[in-house]
């Protein structure tokens, strides 16, 4: 059961996480040019993928407690979970409300933007903003992901 476990684990990860980090990744790119029906897409894949991406650390957590008397004396999956929590409430709770902060500034309405910060001063420091925390974003997953084969 465990074997199992661990496929579905990584297979989530690689289906779920890596459409995240790509379009986290080319959304400040689009936000330069102004490529608003590209903005849309990358926010709704961003928003949609990041929600359902959280079935990878819960299937993480659910390997470890499987068999807790390997894993839990490995220090490196307690810092992986810890990583992998950190990045997934960096995604929401500051990348995805930055993206909706951007496309509000560049006028797109919907019901998704609507309640949406308000817009930033300028979208030259959002863009700026986006690939930092896009990219810290993306090296917590890469480092997850080096933890789990040490």
């Amino acid at each position: 059961m465990t074997t199992f476990a661990i496929a579905l684990h990584a297979i989530a990860a690689v289906a779920l996480i890596g459409p995240v980090m790509v379009a986290t990744s080319m959304f400040p790119a689009q936000l330069a040019q102004g490529n608003v029906g590209a903005l849309t897409i990358l926010h709704r894949i961003t928003n949609t993928y990041g929600l359902i991406s959280a079935l990878v650390p819960i299937l993480g957590v659910a390997v470890f407690l499987s068999d807790l008397s390997t894993y839990g004396r490995q220090g490196q999956f307690h810092a992986s979970i810890l990583l992998a929590v950190i990045a997934w409430a960096l995604l929401l709770f500051v990348v995805v409300p930055k993206q909706k902060a951007a496309l509000t500034a560049l006028g797109v309405e919907s019901a998704e933007s609507a309640d949406a910060p308000s817009a930033p001063a300028s979208l030259d420091k959002s863009r700026s903003q986006l690939a930092m925390f896009s990219g810290i974003f993306n090296l917590l997953w890469i480092l997850c992901a080096v933890l789990m084969f040490i």
